[in-house]
């Protein structure tokens, strides 16, 4: 009896010792494939009957890369620096993500810089020669488009709050408004006490002032203004016209004019410095424009000289061209335009770096497989995922994306071949090249790079998912 019971424990010993142990120091020169080993192609519908929770763990083999975050977890976490050039002759450097925030130094074109970070359409950039950082609109920056997706998504809380605006209240009442900064100019209205006014700009001792939809000038000695706010006003070395026309003059070489506002829009053409531009619309930080050849087209507001008085006046609209339904996505199943990038996904994947990896483990307790630790990390932002990298790879959760130059933080990259066949594994994809995923016992969760001919070779798509 007792023997009858050694025999199948020993083979079961027997067979464990002659598993191989996980290579941590192979490598594996990068092949390219166009097609996943022969796969046909996988449905991106959900399938009828619910396939059994869990992934099996990858098969260790000699071309399975050892993860980056195994020999720098420094580097596979680092924020990715993306080198790139201004594109623009002088641009102007600022201190936050948008147009609110001042205008705080300049940057002569083909300056090399260090792109580190993104916030909408404006990029976090750091001079080669110096620690300080800036803002520049991505339309000021030659980088390729991939690179900009890659980037790590500033997080709301570290970007700094706009300055103080730029305001004076009226110390007493009946204050002319004048039309031009002096005393010969011809008073529009009264103001009253206590009234609040934008400060526009300066003129020796004058001030361009505006309330709601009127402007005109004050003397500033009638105001009252806090601390830090007059050596940000800009000082006007002209007196500008009261009435001016509806114009810009483009005051860079190369300047994209594009179908929309926005760099999502095609480029139509460019145009240097010096030409003259009717001003028709704006929409957020660009302006419709009007060329002298009757042709119209959008221009970013920081590429055209406008008197602030002119600016103010031209319309705001939100009737603008659609964007094209094939912008940030690759081949069918939908595109994945409308669908943000997840980068707060991407930053909270990481922290389970090196995590046990267990099968069928789908919580930091228990341990994770792969599809286990992508339905986690996306579960605590309320979108809930099958246990299954098979029935994850669907358009029910989001859209296709294509090949691994369309990736954006927070998309789901899935693998083919990696432990029988089929779509076997799934991983965060979290910028810089690199992705998150839940491996195999001895591995646990691991960054790997993407970019490894193991991965090129095996990978098959990857769904932007919708939240």
């Amino acid at each position: 009896m007792i023997v009858a019971l050694l025999i199948p424990l020993a083979f079961v010993l027997g067979h464990l010792a002659t598993q191989p142990a996980p290579d941590m120091t192979s490598s594996q020169a990068i092949v390219l494939s166009d097609s996943p080993l022969g796969l046909g192609p996988i449905s991106l519908d959900l399938p009828e009957t619910q396939v059994l929770e869990g992934d099996p763990p990858l098969e260790n083999s000699d071309a399975l890369p050892v993860p980056i975050s195994l020999t720098s977890r420094s580097e596979a976490l680092a924020p990715l620096t993306v080198p790139a050039i201004i594109a623009g002759d002088v641009v102007k450097l600022r201190d936050g993500p948008g147009l609110e925030y001042d205008d705080v130094a300049r940057i002569t074109g083909d300056t090399p810089i260090n792109v580190i970070g993104r916030r909408g359409e404006w990029l976090q950039i750091r001079e080669l020669q110096s620690n300080a950082t800036y803002w520049v609109a991505g339309e000021l920056v030659d980088i390729p488009v991939a690179a900009i997706y890659a980037l790590f998504e500033v997080r709301a809380e570290d970007i700094p709050p706009p300055p103080p605006p730029k305001v004076g209240f009226v110390r007493e009442d009946h204050l002319n408004l004048r039309d031009g900064p002096g005393t010969n100019y011809v008073s529009m209205i009264k103001l009253n006490a206590g009234q609040e006014l934008t400060l526009i700009e300066q003129y020796q001792d004058w001030l361009h002032v505006a309330s709601g939809d009127t402007d005109g000038w004050v003397k500033g000695e009638f105001l009252d203004i806090g601390p830090g706010v007059m050596h940000r006003v800009h000082v006007s070395e002209t007196i500008p016209d009261p009435n001016p026309p509806l114009v810009g003059m483009v005051n860079e070489n190369s300047v994209n004019l594009r179908k929309g506002p926005g760099t999502a829009y095609s480029r139509i053409n460019s145009v240097d410095a010096g030409i003259e531009v009717d001003l028709l619309a704006r929409h957020d930080d660009w302006f419709k424009v009007q060329l002298g050849d009757g042709s119209k087209a959008w221009i970013f507001a920081d590429l055209l000289n406008i008197t602030p008085m002119a600016a103010r006046r031209v319309s705001y609209t939100n009737d603008i061209p659609a964007l094209p339904a094939n912008i940030g996505g690759g081949g069918g199943g939908g595109s994945a335009v409308h669908i943000p990038a997840s980068g707060d996904i991407a930053s909270f994947a990481t922290q389970f770096v090196g995590y046990r990896y267990v099968y069928g483990g789908s919580s930091p307790s228990s341990g994770f497989d792969c599809s286990g630790l992508t339905s986690y990390v996306y579960r605590q932002f309320g979108v809930y995922l099958p246990h299954s990298s098979r029935a994850q790879y669907s358009t029910a959760y989001g859209a296709m994306v294509g090949g691994m130059n369309n990736l954006a933080p927070g998309d789901l990259m899935f693998f083919v071949n990696t432990s029988g066949r089929g779509i076997s594994h799934v991983a965060i994809y979290i910028g810089g090249g690199r992705m998150v995923h839940a491996m195999m016992p001895g591995y646990g969760v691991q960054v790997s790079n993407i970019w490894s001919g193991y991965w090129q070779s095996h990978y098959y798509g990857a769904i932007r998912v919708r939240r």
